[in-house]
Protein backbone atom coordinates (compact mmCIF):
# COMPACT_ATOMS: atom_id res chain seq x y z
CA UNK A 1 0.00 0.00 0.00
CA UNK A 2 3.13 2.63 -0.31
CA UNK A 3 3.34 4.82 -2.88
CA UNK A 4 7.21 6.02 -3.40
CA UNK A 5 8.12 8.79 -5.82
CA UNK A 6 11.11 9.32 -7.41
CA UNK A 7 11.56 13.06 -8.87
CA UNK A 8 14.15 14.49 -10.74
CA UNK A 9 14.93 16.96 -13.72
CA UNK A 10 15.68 15.14 -17.19
CA UNK A 11 18.90 13.41 -16.86
CA UNK A 12 19.13 12.50 -13.32
CA UNK A 13 18.78 9.01 -13.73
CA UNK A 14 15.14 8.21 -13.16
CA UNK A 15 14.75 5.83 -16.05
CA UNK A 16 17.99 4.11 -15.33
CA UNK A 17 16.99 3.75 -12.20
CA UNK A 18 13.84 1.91 -12.85
CA UNK A 19 15.47 -0.03 -16.00
CA UNK A 20 18.43 -1.14 -13.62
CA UNK A 21 15.49 -2.34 -11.09
CA UNK A 22 13.85 -4.82 -13.75
CA UNK A 23 16.93 -6.22 -14.93
CA UNK A 24 16.93 -4.44 -18.19
CA UNK A 25 19.85 -2.57 -17.86
CA UNK A 26 23.26 -3.12 -16.11
CA UNK A 27 23.88 -1.64 -12.42
CA UNK A 28 27.24 0.55 -12.16
CA UNK A 29 29.60 -1.62 -10.41
CA UNK A 30 30.12 0.09 -7.67
CA UNK A 31 26.64 0.53 -6.84
CA UNK A 32 25.79 0.39 -3.30
CA UNK A 33 22.70 -1.32 -1.28
CA UNK A 34 20.79 -4.17 -2.34
CA UNK A 35 17.94 -5.04 -4.56
CA UNK A 36 15.84 -7.48 -1.84
CA UNK A 37 12.44 -9.15 -2.99
CA UNK A 38 10.36 -10.95 -0.69
CA UNK A 39 13.50 -11.45 1.37
CA UNK A 40 15.17 -12.61 -1.19
CA UNK A 41 18.23 -11.00 -2.60
CA UNK A 42 18.06 -10.27 -5.66
CA UNK A 43 20.99 -7.85 -6.59
CA UNK A 44 23.49 -10.01 -8.13
CA UNK A 45 20.85 -13.05 -9.17
CA UNK A 46 21.30 -15.08 -12.31
CA UNK A 47 17.34 -14.71 -12.57
CA UNK A 48 16.68 -11.28 -12.09
CA UNK A 49 15.72 -10.38 -16.26
CA UNK A 50 12.47 -8.57 -17.20
CA UNK A 51 10.30 -12.22 -17.35
CA UNK A 52 11.87 -13.72 -14.39
CA UNK A 53 10.52 -10.50 -12.40
CA UNK A 54 7.07 -10.46 -13.73
CA UNK A 55 6.92 -14.17 -12.65
CA UNK A 56 7.71 -12.94 -9.22
CA UNK A 57 4.72 -10.61 -9.61
CA UNK A 58 6.56 -7.56 -10.52
CA UNK A 59 4.81 -5.13 -12.94
CA UNK A 60 6.74 -2.32 -15.08
CA UNK A 61 4.86 0.35 -16.97
CA UNK A 62 7.36 2.05 -19.04
CA UNK A 63 8.06 6.17 -20.14
CA UNK A 64 7.88 4.59 -23.67
CA UNK A 65 4.75 2.23 -23.91
CA UNK A 66 6.12 0.53 -27.64
CA UNK A 67 9.12 -0.53 -24.97
CA UNK A 68 6.77 -2.46 -22.64
CA UNK A 69 4.84 -3.81 -26.06
CA UNK A 70 7.77 -5.88 -26.65
CA UNK A 71 10.94 -5.48 -24.50
CA UNK A 72 12.76 -7.55 -26.86
CA UNK A 73 12.80 -5.79 -29.69
CA UNK A 74 14.16 -1.89 -30.83
CA UNK A 75 11.71 0.63 -29.59
CA UNK A 76 11.97 1.63 -33.25
CA UNK A 77 10.46 -1.58 -34.61
CA UNK A 78 6.77 -1.24 -36.04
CA UNK A 79 6.00 -4.51 -36.73
CA UNK A 80 4.17 -5.34 -33.34
CA UNK A 81 1.59 -8.56 -32.78
CA UNK A 82 -2.09 -8.09 -32.50
CA UNK A 83 -3.45 -6.43 -29.24
CA UNK A 84 -4.88 -9.44 -28.23
CA UNK A 85 -1.38 -11.42 -28.14
CA UNK A 86 0.37 -8.88 -26.40
CA UNK A 87 -2.79 -8.91 -24.02
CA UNK A 88 -1.66 -13.08 -23.86
CA UNK A 89 -6.04 -13.68 -24.40
CA UNK A 90 -8.68 -14.75 -26.45
CA UNK A 91 -10.37 -12.56 -28.54
CA UNK A 92 -13.32 -12.86 -26.36
CA UNK A 93 -11.57 -12.26 -23.53
CA UNK A 94 -9.66 -9.25 -25.33
CA UNK A 95 -12.83 -7.24 -26.02
CA UNK A 96 -13.45 -7.40 -22.61
CA UNK A 97 -10.32 -5.79 -21.78
CA UNK A 98 -10.78 -3.10 -24.57
CA UNK A 99 -13.92 -1.82 -23.02
CA UNK A 100 -12.41 -2.36 -19.60
CA UNK A 101 -9.04 -0.04 -19.99
CA UNK A 102 -11.39 2.10 -22.44
CA UNK A 103 -8.48 1.00 -25.79
CA UNK A 104 -9.34 3.03 -28.98
CA UNK A 105 -9.88 1.59 -31.57
CA UNK A 106 -11.59 -1.16 -30.15
CA UNK A 107 -10.06 -3.78 -32.33
CA UNK A 108 -8.20 -6.67 -30.93
CA UNK A 109 -6.93 -7.74 -34.20
CA UNK A 110 -4.76 -3.73 -34.54
CA UNK A 111 -1.26 -4.07 -34.51
CA UNK A 112 0.04 -2.70 -30.80
CA UNK A 113 1.73 -0.09 -32.98
CA UNK A 114 -0.36 1.47 -34.98
CA UNK A 115 -2.62 2.49 -31.63
CA UNK A 116 -2.26 5.87 -30.32
CA UNK A 117 0.73 6.48 -27.52
CA UNK A 118 -1.99 6.91 -25.03
CA UNK A 119 -4.27 3.65 -26.00
CA UNK A 120 -0.83 1.98 -26.30
CA UNK A 121 -0.35 2.86 -22.68
CA UNK A 122 -3.64 1.70 -21.79
CA UNK A 123 -2.61 -1.46 -23.68
CA UNK A 124 0.37 -2.27 -20.85
CA UNK A 125 -1.71 -1.16 -17.83
CA UNK A 126 -4.44 -4.01 -19.14
CA UNK A 127 -1.53 -6.71 -19.56
CA UNK A 128 0.52 -5.50 -16.26
CA UNK A 129 -2.25 -5.26 -14.03
CA UNK A 130 -4.77 -7.54 -14.79
CA UNK A 131 -1.77 -9.97 -13.60
CA UNK A 132 -2.49 -8.70 -10.23
CA UNK A 133 1.62 -8.08 -9.34
CA UNK A 134 2.57 -7.22 -5.61
CA UNK A 135 5.08 -4.40 -7.06
CA UNK A 136 4.33 -1.72 -9.79
CA UNK A 137 7.47 0.17 -11.01
CA UNK A 138 5.70 2.82 -12.51
CA UNK A 139 7.92 5.09 -15.48
CA UNK A 140 6.70 8.69 -15.91
CA UNK A 141 3.32 6.82 -17.38
CA UNK A 142 1.23 9.71 -18.89
CA UNK A 143 4.55 11.52 -20.41
CA UNK A 144 2.73 12.47 -24.15
CA UNK A 145 -0.67 11.08 -23.40
CA UNK A 146 -3.89 13.05 -23.72
CA UNK A 147 -5.56 14.44 -20.92
CA UNK A 148 -8.54 11.69 -20.70
CA UNK A 149 -5.73 8.80 -21.01
CA UNK A 150 -3.72 10.73 -17.95
CA UNK A 151 -6.83 10.31 -15.40
CA UNK A 152 -7.25 6.93 -16.64
CA UNK A 153 -4.25 5.98 -15.87
CA UNK A 154 -3.85 8.05 -12.33
CA UNK A 155 -6.82 6.42 -11.18
CA UNK A 156 -5.44 2.79 -11.90
CA UNK A 157 -2.70 3.27 -9.92
CA UNK A 158 -4.63 4.68 -6.89
CA UNK A 159 -6.25 1.50 -7.21
CA UNK A 160 -3.49 -0.48 -6.71
CA UNK A 161 -2.47 1.28 -4.04
CA UNK A 162 -6.22 0.63 -2.35
CA UNK A 163 -5.34 -3.21 -3.10
CA UNK A 164 -2.16 -3.26 -1.09
CA UNK A 165 0.48 -3.11 -3.91
CA UNK A 166 3.74 -1.88 -3.55
CA UNK A 167 4.42 1.05 -5.85
CA UNK A 168 7.80 2.73 -7.48
CA UNK A 169 6.44 6.06 -9.31
CA UNK A 170 9.38 7.69 -11.84
CA UNK A 171 8.26 11.38 -13.23
CA UNK A 172 9.87 14.64 -14.03
CA UNK A 173 5.75 15.88 -12.97
CA UNK A 174 5.88 17.62 -9.45
CA UNK A 175 2.38 17.76 -9.38
CA UNK A 176 1.81 14.13 -11.00
CA UNK A 177 4.51 12.81 -8.33
CA UNK A 178 2.74 15.00 -5.04
CA UNK A 179 -0.51 14.17 -6.06
CA UNK A 180 0.19 10.22 -6.54
CA UNK A 181 3.08 9.49 -3.96
CA UNK A 182 2.96 8.97 -0.01
CA UNK A 183 6.83 9.93 0.40
CA UNK A 184 9.03 11.56 -2.32
CA UNK A 185 12.68 10.59 -3.07
CA UNK A 186 14.26 13.22 -5.12
CA UNK A 187 17.16 11.83 -7.60
CA UNK A 188 20.03 14.28 -9.19
CA UNK A 189 22.85 13.05 -11.19
CA UNK A 190 22.36 9.74 -10.22
CA UNK A 191 21.97 9.81 -6.66
CA UNK A 192 19.01 10.57 -4.37
CA UNK A 193 19.31 13.96 -2.60
CA UNK A 194 16.36 14.43 -0.47
CA UNK A 195 13.19 13.03 0.49
CA UNK A 196 10.01 14.97 1.36
CA UNK A 197 6.34 14.63 2.58
CA UNK A 198 3.66 15.44 -0.31
CA UNK A 199 1.26 16.64 1.92
CA UNK A 200 4.35 19.37 3.12
CA UNK A 201 6.60 19.66 0.28
CA UNK A 202 7.49 23.26 -0.68
CA UNK A 203 7.40 23.11 -4.43
CA UNK A 204 11.07 25.74 -4.58
CA UNK A 205 12.59 23.13 -1.85
CA UNK A 206 11.84 20.57 -4.01
CA UNK A 207 12.86 22.62 -7.30
CA UNK A 208 16.04 23.29 -5.50
CA UNK A 209 16.70 19.93 -4.48
CA UNK A 210 15.97 18.45 -8.49
CA UNK A 211 18.46 20.75 -9.14
CA UNK A 212 21.10 19.38 -7.02
CA UNK A 213 21.09 22.21 -4.39
CA UNK A 214 20.95 20.70 -0.91
CA UNK A 215 22.09 20.61 2.70
CA UNK A 216 24.94 17.89 2.03
CA UNK A 217 23.53 15.15 4.39
CA UNK A 218 21.08 13.70 1.18
CA UNK A 219 17.77 14.89 3.41
CA UNK A 220 15.53 17.37 3.71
Amino acid sequence: GDRTGIVGESGSGKTMLAMSLMGMAPAAADLSGKLVLDGRDMTDADDRGWEALRARKVAMIFQEPMTALNPLRRVGDTVMDPLRLHLGLSKAEARERIAQYDIRPANADLKSANFSGGNQQKIVLAREMERNPDVLIVGQPTRGVDIGAIEFIHNQIIKMRDAGKAILLVSVELDEIRALSDRIMVLFDGEIVGHADPATADEGALGLLMAGVHDGNGAQ
